[in-house]
């Protein structure tokens, strides 16, 4: 187990199947964040959540009916979604259950033979979780449900590339469309600018002209279209050169 060590027992059961983990503390901690622990439990991650009912709903997080209308509502591809809730020996909701997405890039991958850098992947990966990633993000704008808090930490990079993960403060019963719309165009065009300034450290000039970059792109109706044309039919090249040649282009 991996950071901080728990002490004592906490018994959780899976709501859908009944199945009783006798002590969920003694499962491999694989992540943690300010509103709680995850686990890895076969196939699956157990989240187990931090603070009470109301300072989660205050927080926008992860409540007991965010959690049920994910799970009885949606099946995303690429975004890491509750399929199943948690409770505590009580009854109590206490978190909820997630596809295991094996992280190819994570630095506990890193010296064996599975890793692999974001960079690595190809363009042909790129274009193919784009448009399932689209998919999802239109899902989720059919059910009125808005995409938030997207960050370094929200990508994760299986053996078919990139997903999302930590959906916690997405928003129900919001007018959603356009805002994902522009949230989908943010997440690509800032996983490329990672993958952009791993070549090089740049001045704080080359990094505002990449942040508004981000900002333009996220504002485009033409995002996706003009990547797709960048790459042409080079969809076995790296995306590491696509990174590259990007950035030659936009820091000229």
């Amino acid at each position: 187990m991996s950071g901080k060590k728990f002490y004592g027992e906490l018994p959780v059961t899976i709501a859908g199947t009944s199945e009783v983990i006798p002590n969920v503390y003694e499962l491999e901690k694989i992540g943690a964040g300010h509103d709680g622990y995850i686990f890895r439990f076969n196939n699956q991650v157990l989240k187990i959540l931090k603070y009470d009912i109301n300072l989660r709903k205050q927080k926008g997080l992860m409540t007991f009916d965010k959690a049920s209308y994910f799970k009885n509502n949606l099946k995303l591809q690429r975004i890491t979604q509750p399929t199943d809730i948690l409770l505590n020996s009580d009854g109590i909701y206490i978190g909820y259950v997630m596809d295991y997405i094996d992280n190819l890039a994570s630095e506990k991958k890193r010296g064996t033979p599975q890793f692999r850098e974001p960079g690595d992947y190809n363009c042909g990966d790129l274009i193919s979780s784009w448009e399932i990633l689209e998919e999802d993000f239109e899902q989720l704008s059919n059910h009125d449900i808005c995409v938030k808090d997207i960050n370094r930490g929200s990508y994760l990079y299986g053996y078919d590339f990139m997903h999302l993960c930590d959906t916690d403060k997405y928003e129900l019963n919001t007018t959603s469309r356009d805002l994902n719309y522009s949230t989908l165009n943010f997440t690509m065009a800032k996983f490329l600018t990672y993958e952009m300034k791993k070549t090089e450290a740049y001045t704080s000039d080359k990094q505002r002209i990449l942040d508004e970059w981000v900002k333009k792109c996220s504002g485009s109706r033409t995002f996706h279209q003009e990547v797709l044309s960048d790459i042409g039919s080079d969809y076995n090249s790296s995306i590491s050169k696509y990174a590259d040649y990007k950035a030659k282009i936009l820091l000229r």
